[in-house]
C-alpha cells in the first residue's frame, strides 16, 4: 500500500478534545501502522535526528559501547539496535507498540535475536518491563510520543543501573512553533502555552495525538524523577536532503539553520 507522505506544516491541527490516554494510544498505534514504512531507518544511531549530529557527538551521548545493555524506547525499524551489536553491545532491548516496526527490528535483527543479543517487545512505551541493572536507556524522536510522560519517566529509572545513562532526542520545542509563510519564516503558536493536538492526515492515517510540551517542562519531568540531567544539546544540522530544502517543508533546512531542529537531554540516575 502506498503511502501518503506529508509533514507537519501541510497538515490541519485542530486541539484535542478530552479524550482517554488509552483512547490516543490506540489512534496513535493506528496511525503508526500506516506510517511506519515511512520510516524505516529514519533518524538511527549515529544520526540522532533530522539532520544528523555525526559519530563524534553520538559517541559522547552513549559512551563505550562494548559489553554494555541498552533498552531503547521506541525501537522503531531496528537499525539502532543493529548499530549497537555491531559495536559489541553484551545486549539490547527494544520496545515499541507497532506491529509493523516490531516485524522490520525482528527481520533487521535476526541472527543477534537468535544469539540472545537482541530481544524485543511489541508494547506501549508506557507498559512496564521486568528488567533492571541496564547501562543505557535511549530513545531517538520517541520518547514526545508519549501520553503518560510521568509513569514513563519513572519506569526508565527504574530499568537503570545507579550511575546508569538515559539520552533521548526530540523536536526541539520551539522548533515546532515556527512555519513558513508569505515568504519568511514566523512564529505561528506561543512557545510558552502547551498543547495537545490532533493531527488530520498524519503521514496518510486518519489521524494522531501528541502533545507539545516546553523544554522547563522537560526539565521538571526528568528531575521529579529523580534523574540528573548532565547535558542538554541543540546540535546544528550537519546534512540535508534533497526534501528539507523545501522551505515549506516542516524538517526544512534553511529553518534548522536559523533554529534548532532537535534538542537532546543527557541524563544518569545518580549513583
Amino acid at each position: 500500500m502506498k503511502k501518503t507522505k506529508k509533514d507537519f506544516s501541510s497538515l490541519s491541527l485542530r486541539k484535542n478534545k478530552k479524550i482517554s490516554r488509552q483512547g490516543a494510544l490506540q489512534t496513535n498505534k493506528q496511525a503508526w501502522e500506516i506510517a511506519a514504512s515511512n520510516f524505516y531507518g529514519v533518524n538511527a544511531m549515529p544520526e540522532w535526528g533530522p539532520f544528523g549530529i555525526g559519530e563524534d557527538i553520538n559517541e559522547a551521548l552513549i559512551g563505550s559501547v562494548k559489553n554494555k545493555t541498552f533498552v531503547e524506547i521506541a525501537c522503531g525499524s531496528g537499525h539502532s539496535i543493529g548499530y549497537l551489536v555491531k559495536h559489541g553491545a553484551k545486549r539490547v532491548h527494544g520496545v515499541d507498540m507497532t506491529h509493523a516496526q516490531i516485524e522490520s527490528a525482528t527481520q533487521l535483527n535476526r541472527n543477534a535475536i537468535q544469539k540472545g543479543k537482541v530481544k524485543l517487545y511489541e508494547i506501549p512505551m508506557e507498559q512496564k518491563l521486568n528488567i533492571r541493572s541496564i547501562d543505557t536507556v535511549f530513545s531517538i524522536y520517541g520518547i514526545g510520543w508519549t501520553v503518560s510522560p510521568k509513569k514513563l519517566l519513572k519506569n526508565i529509572f527504574g530499568y537503570l543501573s545507579p550511575g546508569g545513562r538515559f539520552v533521548w532526542s526530540w523536536d526541539h520545542t520551539f522548533f515546532t512553533d515556527v512555519e513558513y509563510q508569505k515568504g519568511k519564516f514566523a512564529i505561528k503558536y506561543s512557545y510558552h502555552k502547551e498543547r495537545e493536538v490532533f493531527i488530520n492526515g498524519w503521514r496518510g492515517s486518519k489521524g494522531a495525538y501528541i502533545t507539545y510540551r516546553k523544554t522547563a517542562t522537560w526539565f521538571k519531568l526528568l528531575t521529579e524523577a529523580g534523574f540528573r540531567v548532565i547535558g542538554y544539546l541543540e546540535p546544528e544540522p550537519r546534512k540535508a536532503t534533497r526534501q528539507s530544502k523545501d522551505r515549506k517543508r516542516y524538517y526544512s533546512i534553511y529553518k534548522a539553520k536559523m533554529i534548532p531542529s532537535t534538542m537532546i537531554f543527557v541524563c544518569e540516575k545518580p549513583s
